[in-house]
């Protein structure tokens, strides 16, 4: 090891191994101030996961790794992170010990531990304020938890992401826990699944994110109003210069909504990530948001926009009409063109001619990712598909499902999917009107040997003929 550099991240499997191994490789340790990512091993992760595995036996896996990683931090090695999914954690003795050890520690990432109530305030206490980067998702945390989480959003004062998603944090909670932030260096910010109004009550969220200059923000599914969402249009305003990803979807913005934030984006030329999916918008409210994605300027065709790389639109009542007004935006954007390759227009009832109007749209962008599930879509628009999916060398992932596509195109298109120079690839065409006697065929060519690479195909137990019957 290399005595001149100032730090090494190693993995915490060779910790213990490297200190037991001499004196001078020790000193060697301290004077590289060598820190450690600490999550759980290969065996530990497949022993865990194992279905014949007890609970007994997994809390002690559990009691294992965090005792490893405590013995970790009272050797000269200093944890940088500590990483732990989908482990359950009965008794967080040993995770707050370990904690109040790692006075270095900047990432925090717990996942799904199922700790208890009174449990997790004793885990925000113990957690140090050299923490940067905080993701406590899925830990149920509710408003009885908020004032302990609150103070330890309080003494971060170095924190740059958050991410609290899939709790039950609500209006009032979220209200609370922004305006205790006092990190001015706070950039990503994730806060899906949390239930931040209440249909049933009435709540309507004071969110307080106006006063952040952000470059993600994640808000999906949290039924938003786009009457009552004043301060998130005032952040996606001030973080013009720096915003990069931006996902709205599933809440309950329509119009007004999308209107407001077509407004607010219009001067985001960074944004590369937009999905705001599911907001049952409209057609009028598409031709804002593209408005906003290339302003239209009387007698200047050269302006490029904001140059998205990540657009999804799905289910949110768009028909051949919206279809049309994007493939209007693309038409001689050369910037679009060349950045976008993730597009979902999934659940909307574009029909033959929209689709195809899409499809022939996006003939010129280097395309990884395509949907394109219930949408009406006929042979026609298949055949169209299967025509220019040569075109697209690195799609790597396609969703036609629940369509009316027939065997022909289904084949066409596997065919030409399977020869793409993408490693891993998968393609969902379950739902279709695929005839029974061209399963083995369509399988055949998904498992070719002259096949670049293989396709994961979603099993259906239902094939729907061409004459209506449905078959198992």
């Amino acid at each position: 090891m290399p005595v001149d550099l100032a730090e090494h991240i190693i993995p915490a499997s060779r910790v213990l191994l490297l200190c037991m191994s001499s004196k001078k490789l020790r000193d060697v340790v301290v004077k590289t101030k060598c820190r450690v990512d600490v999550r759980p091993g290969k065996d530990v992760r497949y022993a865990y996961a194992d279905i014949n595995s007890t609970n007994c036996e997994r809390h002690a896996l559990v009691r294992l790794f965090v005792g490893r990683s405590i013995q970790t931090s009272m050797s000269n090695f200093m944890i940088r992170s500590f990483t732990m999914h989908a482990m359950v954690l009965n008794n967080v003795d040993g995770l707050t010990a370990l904690l109040r050890l790692s006075t270095r520690l900047e990432t925090l990432d717990l996942y799904n531990n199922h700790i208890q109530e009174d449990d997790i305030c004793d885990v925000f206490c113990a957690v140090q304020p050299s923490v940067i980067v905080l993701r406590l998702a899925r830990q149920w945390i509710n408003r009885t938890a908020t004032g302990p989480l609150c103070a330890l959003l309080t003494r971060l004062v170095l924190l740059t992401e958050l991410d609290l998603r899939e709790n039950y944090l609500n209006s009032q909670g979220m209200q609370a826990l922004t305006a205790s932030i006092t990190s001015k260096q706070l950039t990503r910010v994730h806060l899906g699944f949390n239930h931040l109004k209440s249909r049933f009550w009435n709540e309507h969220p004071m969110l307080g994110f106006d006063r952040f200059v952000l470059h993600t923000l994640d808000l999906q599914h949290n039924m938003l109003q786009g009457s009552h969402c004043d301060s998130l249009y005032s952040c996606v305003r001030g973080s013009a210069c720096l915003l990069t990803a931006l996902d709205v979807s599933y809440n309950d913005l329509r119009l007004l909504g999308i209107s407001y934030l077509s407004a607010a984006l219009q001067h985001c030329h960074k944004l590369r990530h937009l999905n705001v999916a599911g907001n049952m918008c409209g057609d009028a409210a598409l031709a804002l948001l593209l408005a906003a994605v290339r302003p239209y300027v009387p007698g200047d065709e050269s302006g490029t926009g904001i140059s998205l790389q990540t657009f999804d639109v799905g289910n949110n009542k768009l028909t051949a009409a919206s279809a049309r007004l994007f493939s209007r935006c693309l038409l001689g954007n050369l910037a679009l063109q060349n950045s976008l390759c993730n597009v979902s227009f999934s659940y909307n009832e574009l029909q033959d001619a929209g689709a195809q109007v899409i499809i022939e749209a996006l003939l010129p962008c280097s395309l990884r990712k395509l949907g394109l599930a219930q949408c009406a879509m006929g042979e026609a628009s298949g055949l169209c598909l299967a025509g220019t999916m040569p075109h697209w060398t690195t799609l790597a992932s396609l969703d036609i499902h629940g369509n009316r596509l027939c065997s022909l195109s289904l084949l066409l298109i596997a065919k030409a999917l399977s020869q793409n120079e993408i490693h891993e690839k998968e393609m969902l065409f379950f739902g279709n009107w695929f005839m029974q006697d061209s399963t083995h065929e369509l399988d055949a060519i998904l498992a070719a040997t002259d096949a670049r690479t293989n396709i994961r195909r979603v099993p259906f137990l239902h094939r729907v003929t061409l004459d209506g019957q449905v078959r198992v």
